[in-house]
């Protein structure tokens, strides 16, 4: 169904309807009669009078269209278990650099979802931001902020999920509280690859699984605790195998450090091994004469330059060099304290 700026529409699924205002991909924006303009998806609407040949259909003759059954392709999947999130990527378009982020919705399941996206203020009450329809296995864009404009803040997030023309299990309404930092997409490293774009971006999760709600109860000093209780046994051994007092493994290998990746991002992640390297840095400071070997591995070099361009920065007066290529091959630098 064409809709165009002008056309007077009625809802599908609820009372109401108005003038068209503008189009925006499968999104319509209806002025009802008391001025208020109101975002609603295309397929949501049924024109009852066409603006550009001036000759409107009658509702009559709109019935029809109304009692279709509506088809869409399911993917194979498990319905019980459906993934939203709130995606941020760099940039107004794809590959133009800028102080913004174009902002969206996916909806990774087989049902359509009603959401509601709103700013919790520090009293409890909401000012929405975003409202509307999601078709399943689609994204959809919300908005383009600069980064400014996101500050610190919680945003409260309701889903209803359901299904046309077909039967569906259940799923309970979604109330969560996504937690915002602006701060944190000031850093290049927590924009990850993904399987929703051909570009890096931040990923929210909406629907959590029980290890993403115990990942994100984690501080950042419960992570760093955690990381000094495992450390030890890995050193002791190590050291016990080397039988070089002087000489300290590191390895900053993920699994070393953390029982498991599940539900962080790329960029998470090197932010864990980046804090382990400067947790050894700071408790061996006055250890002169220290070396320190850090096994990075080869991978795609993205720790081992984060670990550099560290001490390239922050550790100028310590002495580094590629560890023994006959040991670690090229997977490991050392540092001389």
């Amino acid at each position: 169904m064409k809709v165009r700026a002008g056309d007077v529409v009625r809802y599908l699924n609820a009372s109401g309807g108005g003038t068209v205002t503008r189009v925006e991909g499968k999104l319509v924006y209806v002025e009802d009669e008391n001025g208020f303009e109101l975002p609603v998806m295309i397929n949501e609407c049924v024109v009852i009078k066409d603006e550009s040949s001036q000759s409107g259909n009658t509702i009559s003759e709109t019935e029809e269209a109304v009692e279709e059954t509506y088809e869409y392709t399911e993917e194979v999947g498990d319905d019980s278990k459906p993934r939203v999130h709130i995606a941020f990527l760099h940039g107004d378009e794809p590959g133009q650099a800028s102080g913004n982020l174009r902002v969206q919705l996916i909806n990774d399941s087989n049902f359509f979802i009603f959401y509601a996206i709103s700013n919790l203020r520090r009293d409890g009450q909401l000012d929405l931001f975003y409202d509307g329809m999601i078709e399943p296995n689609t994204k959809l864009a919300l908005d383009k902020l600069a980064v400014t404009q996101l500050d610190d803040r919680q945003w409260q997030v309701n889903l209803i999920m359901y299904k046309k023309g077909k039967t569906y299990v259940n799923i309970p309404p979604v109330s969560e509280v996504i937690k915002i930092k602006a701060t944190r997409f000031l850093k290049d490293n927590v924009f990850a690859d993904n399987d929703y774009y051909h570009e890096k971006a931040v990923l929210m999760p909406i629907i959590k699984n029980s290890l993403e709600r115990k990942l994100e109860q984690l501080s950042d000093k419960d992570i760093k605790e955690a990381l000094k209780e495992k450390a030890p046994k890995a050193n002791v051994k190590k050291a016990k195998r080397r039988d070089e007092p002087a000489l300290l493994e590191v390895d900053l290998h993920i699994d070393e450090l953390i029982d498991t990746t599940a539900g962080l991002s790329n960029g998470e992640i090197i932010n864990i091994q980046l804090d382990r390297f400067k947790q050894v840095m700071k408790d061996n400071e006055k250890n002169k004469g220290r070396k320190i070997v850090f096994i990075h591995g080869v991978g795609n070099g993205k720790l081992k330059t984060e670990v550099r361009k560290l001490l390239d920065r922050q550790y100028k007066k310590h002495v580094y060099q590629d560890a023994s290529f006959r040991e670690y091959g090229y997977g490991a630098t050392m540092v001389i304290i």
